[in-house]
């Protein structure tokens, strides 16, 4: 087989691994082969390739750029006057996008989106108006630094005052139109090495939106917005979390599109005036009310498509050519709109980011754990939702470590649940309860959301029992153990909506038989983003099942028993301490520091 010509002018930089790389891809596939035969190669065919330049990436082995971030590449017909076409690909031999030309011989210009980091390599091949073509062969190398920190980010941990910093440059800030209201965040600030849940967020309405200065981001090429979004109420009409400014108009808005639609939506207009044409791209999925819900919208420049994702699922992808740079200022709980600013948004807005790239929804790295940046932002970092650490010596209160504050009840003889459990593995204390006076812990409300992504944990000692038994629970979910002849195992049990208005319950059990008598750690975790449900036991995952429309039922927290329709079921023989519960997806690293007593440090 004909090796591809390399460049020397494009691949001298670049080392042995661009090197080795581009041989790898000289072995061309039965399919790419088939494909191949599709164009004419006798003697007369075109003599070259075309030859690539670009001022974005240009050649060689310095990095430029960022993964996701677009650059232009201009094709040149490389001394054949007659190529009516050039063909490329990039990171295989495929020669498979197809550029045609306006005229015989012209050059081409495309925009193209680097998706791995290193040297990334274009294959090219021409053909002339017979249909003729030159061997598909390398030529161009350019390496691509890894992925771009977002350009703008408001965190929104203020607490207090009219301005917010943006943490990426701090010279610049959002500063309120009318006095600001801060309330409870999604995404707190660090204390330590964790997160807090409580933090705070910009609680906008009425006319309190957050202005900066000027623009943050070209909304002519390919960016990503995103923020955690709260509605108090359902909006009548439209509702904007955020928004680029033009002088008549937005370049984009991201929110609630109200009338007919009522849904999310990330929105562009055609141009900046009126009337403009909007491209809507909007979820089925049913609008929240006093819920934290993720929201993020695309712009990707190669395929003039724009992208909602709300809570880490892609809900819709839709065309839209005509870009144009919105010039004004980022508007944060509202829009603009023939020249004024409106469509406020009716509650509170977290954790506001801006890229002047894509984000991808494709794991860059190649362990198994590996997760999307859009999977990140949805499910880290996690929040800490209550840790009841069981440690107490007296009383029928058990603190809630986290700063959420959701102290639990002791339904129990406090001389004999305190000061008797000692767990053997971390040398911590726990409490005792007894089966028979179905004693157990139960706070006033739920501390997570059961229908968005959460984690949770518990140290757990069984006596032997021939029932299931319920370690923790908060209604649409149940941790502990089920019963079986000659021996249970442990198990997590989600509910689901089944379609019918009823509750349909998934299981994930144990591989290992429960054991009786010693301290277990048990955790699981619910990715609400993938719908897939995990237990653990003893920091190794177990079975995983799939989940779709995992219900909330707003519950209690329930230790040592599960709470349905007023009363307790399933009541835990034995001893339990140190109970975490967490919104977000915990990492096996994650729950291993659960394991040994401490908070996690996962981070987006």
């Amino acid at each position: 087989m004909r090796r591809p010509l390399l460049r020397a002018t494009a691949i001298s930089a670049v080392g042995a691994l661009a090197l080795s790389l581009a041989l790898s891809l000289a072995s061309v596939s039965p399919v790419a082969a088939e494909k191949r035969a599709d164009f004419d190669t006798t003697s007369v065919r075109p003599a070259s390739a075309p030859e690539v330049t670009s001022t974005d990436y240009p050649a060689g082995d310095r990095a430029h750029g960022s993964v996701g971030r677009a650059g232009e590449f201009t094709f040149s017909n490389n001394g054949v006057d007659a190529a009516t076409a050039y063909h490329y690909s990039v990171n295989d031999a495929s020669c498979s996008t197809k550029i045609t030309l306006d005229e015989p011989g012209a050059n081409a210009t495309v925009t193209i989106t680097p998706t791995r980091d290193g040297p990334n390599l274009i294959h090219a091949r021409t053909t002339d108006a017979q249909g003729r073509s030159s061997a598909c062969e390398l030529v161009y190398v350019f390496t691509v630094a890894p992925l771009a920190e977002p350009v703008a980010y408001f965190p929104l941990n203020e607490g207090q005052g009219t301005t917010s910093t943006d943490v990426m440059d701090r010279s610049r800030t959002a500063t309120a139109l009318q006095d600001l209201e801060w309330t409870r965040g999604r995404v707190g600030a660090r204390t330590g090495q964790s997160y807090r849940l409580e933090g705070t967020a910009a609680q906008v309405g009425g006319n309190s939106m957050l202005a900066t200065d000027g623009p943050v981001v070209d909304t002519s090429g390919s960016f990503s917005v995103s923020a955690w979004v709260y509605l108090d109420e359902l909006p009548t009409g439209n509702a904007t979390a955020l928004a680029q400014a033009g002088e008549s108009g937005s370049g984009f808005q991201l929110g609630y599109q109200g009338g007919d639609a009522q849904s999310w939506a990330f929105a562009m207009a055609s141009h900046d005036g009126d009337p403009a044409t909007w491209t809507y791209a909007d979820a089925t999925t049913p609008v929240e009310t006093e819920v934290w819900t993720h929201l993020l919208g695309i712009r990707d420049a190669d395929s003039g498509e724009i992208a909602l994702y709300v809570d880490g699922v892609e809900r819709s992808r839709v065309e839209h050519a005509d870009a144009w740079n919105a010039e004004g200022e980022l508007l944060l709980g509202g829009g603009k709109h023939e020249g004024e600013l409106t469509h406020q948004w009716p509650g509170a807005i977290d954790d506001v980011r801006i890229w002047d790239r894509q984000v991808f929804d494709e794991p860059l790295a190649g362990d198994r754990e590996a997760r999307s940046e859009v999977w990140k932002l949805a499910n880290r970092p996690t929040a800490l939702g209550g840790r009841w650490m069981l440690e107490e010596t007296e009383g029928t209160i058990a603190a809630d470590a986290s700063d959420h504050g959701l102290d639990a009840t002791l339904h129990a003889d406090p001389l004999t649940a305190w000061n008797q459990a000692m767990n053997d593995v971390t040398f911590a204390p726990g409490v005792s309860l007894n089966v028979a006076e179905r004693e157990h812990l139960i706070t006033e409300g739920p501390a997570i959301r059961t229908d968005r992504s959460y984690s949770v944990a518990a140290w757990a000692r069984l006596d032997e029992v021939d029932h299931d038994s319920v370690a923790l629970a908060q209604g649409a979910f149940t941790l502990g153990y089920e019963h079986a002849p000659g021996g249970g195992n442990w198990v997590l049990k989600v509910a689901s909506a089944d379609g019918a208005g009823a509750s349909e319950w998934h299981r994930s059990l144990s591989i290992h038989k429960a054991r009786f008598g010693g301290w277990t750690h048990l955790a699981a975790t619910y990715d609400h983003s993938l719908g897939q449900a995990t237990l653990y036991v003893d920091g190794v995952a177990q079975g995983t099942v799939e989940i779709s429309d995992a219900l909330h039922t707003g519950g209690p927290v329930t230790i040592g028993g599960s709470w349905s329709e007023g009363g307790l079921s399933d009541p835990w023989s034995g001893d339990l301490g140190d109970v975490h519960l967490y919104q977000g997806v915990l990492s096996r690293h994650d729950i291993n520091n659960v394991y040994e007593g401490l908070i996690p440090t996962s981070s987006p």
